[in-house]
């Protein structure tokens, strides 16, 4: 029996494997790079809200987003961090860099009004409550 073209099957189509792993590589990529830069985004959010309070003057808010122990008072608070502190009125501040300190906490070094030297505060990732650094 003869077999011509019209009776020949027709090639199955190729599956572009190579493009699924580009793209999936790529998406690794980004979700890793992503997941990189935004590791420590909490802990920044909560020193931001810290700091935005003491702009507005708000120190219990601020306190207690401190979650001070029970041998650091309000008053010892105000005096480190009110109007008549170290940086007096907090008119403004910049977040200069987070790092990982420990599995557990993040160093956060903010510079508050344009004084050198930076301040460093220690987060707990779990809690989110603040600190001064040790490091």
């Amino acid at each position: 029996m003869l077999m011509t073209l019209l009776d020949a099957k027709p090639p199955k189509p190729e599956r572009p494997i190579g493009r699924y792993i580009l793209i999936g590589v790529a998406a690794a990529i980004v979700i890793g790079v992503s997941a990189y830069l935004l590791w420590d985004y909490p802990e920044e959010r909560t020193v931001t809200h810290f700091m935005e309070a003491l702009e507005r003057g708000d120190y219990r808010t601020a306190y207690h987003i401190w979650q001070p122990s029970n041998s650091y008072s309000y008053d010892d608070f105000v005096k480190d961090w009110g109007p008549q502190g170290d940086y007096g009125k907090v008119k403004d501040f910049e977040i200069l860099e987070a790092a990982s300190a420990t599995s557990q906490t993040v160093t956060i070094m903010v510079m508050v009004n344009h004084e050198a030297p930076a301040v460093k505060l220690l987060v707990d990732r779990k809690t989110k409550g603040l600190a001064y650094s040790p490091y």
